[in-house]
């Protein structure tokens, strides 16, 4: 019985220390990095996954991430060579510099948009990273 009582009561610390980690892990949030979340932002930009993108953005950016979510939506849209770090900041924002870009293709026609051109601005909004916005 001694033994039984035992095993449950690992088994639930166990069960709540894997829930804490994945919840971290799924959110998104502070246990990852203003970079990341960059990173996951444009991604799902270029898969035009909007509820993605404004789960990702600040309530000030979530209109101009419903503009973003289309803008690729009837190309096809990758990522390259993307990698970003946090550069600085600005009042109340974390600046993020990309390297890298966006290719897209549409009609047989290929562009690329490069993402050095601007940093992106992002906040920690109740422990989690969020997009809101371009930087200068």
């Amino acid at each position: 019985m001694r033994r039984t009582a035992i095993q449950i009561v690992f088994m639930t610390l166990t069960t709540f220390a894997l829930l804490a980690c994945s919840s971290g892990a799924a959110g998104g949030g502070a246990v990852g990095s203003a970079s990341q979340v960059v990173q996951d932002y444009l991604q799902a930009r270029v898969q035009s996954d909007l509820d993605k993108m404004i789960s990702l953005s600040c309530s000030d950016w979530e209109a101009q991430a419903r503009v973003e979510a289309t803008s690729f939506k009837s190309m096809k849209a990758s990522l390259d060579g993307v990698a970003c770090q946090v550069s600085g900041t600005s009042g109340p924002y974390t600046l993020v510099s990309c390297k890298g870009k966006i290719v897209t293709s549409y009609n047989g026609e290929s562009r690329d948009w490069s993402l050095s051109q601007h940093p992106f601005r992002v906040v920690q909004d109740h422990g989690e990273w969020l997009m809101c916005g371009y930087g200068q």
